[in-house]
């Protein structure tokens, strides 16, 4: 409020004197001036006075009806409107004063005022906290001892039904399908067809889904998020079901899914969808993929507990090699590489694409880092620089990059994850890519590459390469034999010897690289170990013990390095033993990582335990590698992973 200016203003005083000296001079007795000069000022004194006092009197009533204002006010704030108040003494944190609806909630939700003060402490972070039933939006200013909260229940409740209703668009695949009617009848086919229609229709009309079979193997269905909560709550056991039926009826059938929802346009929810299905399917099948439509979102895997994986067919072989072809045509030079560290099947299926690019009239480079070498491949290398022709296709990274053009290739071989490339730099060059691999395909990947053959049915990379070769090699075009050891070998390594992941297919390709003159002895030779390695895994062995009744894990220590090598020989090794499913060995990798090697016979999917852990690979042979760990941490970590994910890790619960 501005203050009052009672001080006489300089005019009116200089008006009022000029006014007197006026009478002095013109009125002609000077007695009677003197006494009106007298009683003016009298007269302006008093009147000054009372003016005075009046503007006092009129600031005193504006300052109580301002308080009166103020107290009503803050009457209505804290006791009428829907706002919590509480005042507390930051110095001991203990509550002075409610106002009604904070003493109404802590009433309600049977607290003490310690209670709820510290209530309110604890969700500090959050700025949200839940009493008697009700969602509270809160601000706390510690300093002067403050509490301000209110409902926003029905704010969170209309959030909540639009994340409900969003759409979710779906398309569901029988694996196998093909296979499994090739030599029925048609009665048994349309029993077939009944079977799986009647198992679909039952489960998506518990979750109130609309769905339509668009062909002999595939639905498509559309559904609202709440619907596909309840089928994640229950981890879609659709995919049991008709595994159990089909195995009871002797049906070599599975089922995958791909899902996606959020706020996108349908078609984009829908390409989603089928781009869901597709990792599924490269994953082995059996398995359902939901991805939410938003930036930063991960894919969530169910199911995968099955070691039955989708047969590849001889036309699917074919094709990927005629499109191949086709690509090769249309490029520059080709350049090869393979993960960190390569092992025998990054070597080999590398060496079998130069074969690959040498039919097709094309320059092959194989881009490798000497500098990151494992004890078998230091012996391939050996074996190699007796090859001229082959040892000048090896470059490393750094002249690769000298060399690539705009118009040139680069094919990944036995890995699809950009961070695992020998040289990430070099891989961020090119623009054009092409993936051949046969673990199971994980989030990271390359955003558009030309051709993407992953095979998780396959039993190494080298297989895959080597039936490419089959269709494009002939009279003039002849695989050499070897580079068809080296694939033998890469096959060998990832079967541990052909004792696991194996299938008709395997030895078939076999049988051909042996055609094709491949050295059994030299790829022993390349994949033995010596006194020293063979001192440290049992050293590894000696320090395992047992998670479960068939699980074991061996763990080095932090002062001891090992290569990848001596680790998965380990792994490989206690599988061997008698009444073994799973092994996992932890070291200290020579890269300063730690890292975890696993390997099943196939009863246990450790893969799901790698993917939990930031790693990835196969059913029964999988790896990861992490960072700023111990290994005692790493053991740790890994002990609540197989925990947790328990129920997860067999083909038959």
């Amino acid at each position: 409020m501005e203050k009052e200016n009672l001080t006489p203003r300089p005019l009116f005083i200089f008006l009022f004197l000029l006014f007197e000296v006026l009478i002095v001079l013109f009125m002609p007795f000077r007695v009677i001036s003197a006494l009106v000069i007298l009683l003016m000022n009298l007269l302006g004194i008093r009147s000054w006075f009372k003016l005075k006092r009046w503007l006092t009197l009129k600031k005193r009533e504006k300052i109580q009806q301002a308080s009166t204002v103020a107290e009503t006010n803050l009457a209505y704030v804290s006791e009428v409107m829907p706002v919590g108040v509480i005042a507390y003494q930051p110095s001991s944190q203990k509550i002075e004063w409610l106002n009604p609806l904070a003493l109404k909630i802590k009433d309600q939700s049977r607290l003490t005022e310690e209670e709820l003060l510290d209530a309110f402490f604890n969700a500090k972070e959050k700025k949200q906290i839940y009493l008697a039933d009700k969602t509270f939006q809160f601000e706390m200013d510690t300093v002067k001892g403050v509490i301000y909260f209110n409902d926003i229940t029905q704010n969170q409740l209309l959030k909540l039904h639009q994340v409900n209703i969003q759409p979710v668009i779906g398309i569901l695949s029988i694996d196998n399908y093909a296979d499994a009617i090739d030599k029925l009848d048609d009665k048994e086919i349309s029993y077939l067809n009944s079977f799986v229609t009647t198992l679909v229709s039952d489960w998506m009309n518990e979750y109130h889904v609309f769905f339509k079979r668009i062909n002999a193997e595939r639905f498509f269905f559309v559904t609202q998020r709440i619907n596909l909560k309840k089928m994640m709550d229950k981890k879609f056991d659709l995919l049991d079901r008709l595994r159990a039926e089909a195995e009871r009826q002797n049906l070599p059938i599975t089922l995958s899914m791909g899902i996606a929802y959020g706020q996108e346009s349908l078609d984009e929810i829908g390409g989603e969808a089928q781009n869901n299905l597709d990792i599924a399917l490269v994953r082995g099948g059996d398995q359902v993929v939901v991805k939410e439509m938003r930036e930063g979102a991960k894919p969530i895997y169910y199911g995968g507990k099955s070691a039955k994986t989708i047969k590849r067919t001889r036309v699917r072989s074919r094709a990927m090699s005629t499109a191949l072809r086709k690509i090769f045509d249309e490029t520059g030079d080709v350049f090869i590489m393979g993960h960190k560290f390569p092992d025998m099947d990054a070597i080999g299926s590398a060496f079998g694409i130069s074969c690959l690019a040498r039919f097709n009239q094309k320059k092959a480079y194989i881009v490798l880092n000497e500098n990151e070498i494992i004890p078998d491949v230091e012996r391939c290398l050996e074996e190699i620089h007796k090859h001229s022709e082959l040892e000048a296709q090896l470059i490393s990274p750094k002249k690769a990059m000298e060399l690539k053009k705009e118009e040139d290739l680069l094919v990944m071989v036995d890995y699809h994850k950009p961070s695992l490339s020998i040289s990430q730099e070099l891989y961020e060059q090119f623009d054009k890519i092409v993936i051949i691999d046969h673990h199971r395909r994980g989030e990271e990947f390359p955003s558009k590459p030309l051709l993407t053959y992953i095979e998780s049915s396959a039993s190494s990379t080298s297989e895959l390469v080597t039936e490419l070769i089959q269709y494009q090699s002939n009279r003039s075009n002849r695989l050499d034999r070897f580079i068809a050891t080296l694939l033998l070998a890469g096959m060998t390594v990832d079967t541990n010897s052909f004792n696991v992941r194996t299938t008709a297919r395997t030895f078939d390709v076999a049988s051909y690289l042996k055609s094709c003159s491949a050295d059994a002895s030299l790829v022993q030779y390349l994949l033995s170990s010596d006194l020293e390695t063979y001192l440290e895994i049992s050293h590894l062995i000696a320090q395992s013990e047992y998670v479960t009744s068939d699980i074991v894990v061996a763990a080095g220590t932090d002062e001891k390095e090992y290569n990848s090598v001596i680790a998965a020989k380990t792994a490989d090794t206690l599988l061997s033993m008698i009444n073994i499913n799973g092994a996992f060995v932890i070291t200290k990798r020579t890269d300063g990582l730690v890292g975890i090697s696993a390997r099943s016979t196939g009863t246990i999917n450790v893969q799901v335990i790698m993917e939990s852990l930031g790693g990835g690979g196969h059913f029964t042979n999988a790896a990861t590698q992490l960072e700023n760990v111990t290994v005692e941490e790493t053991k740790q970590r890994l002990l609540a992973t197989i925990k947790e994910n328990r129920n997860q890790l067999y083909d038959k619960e």
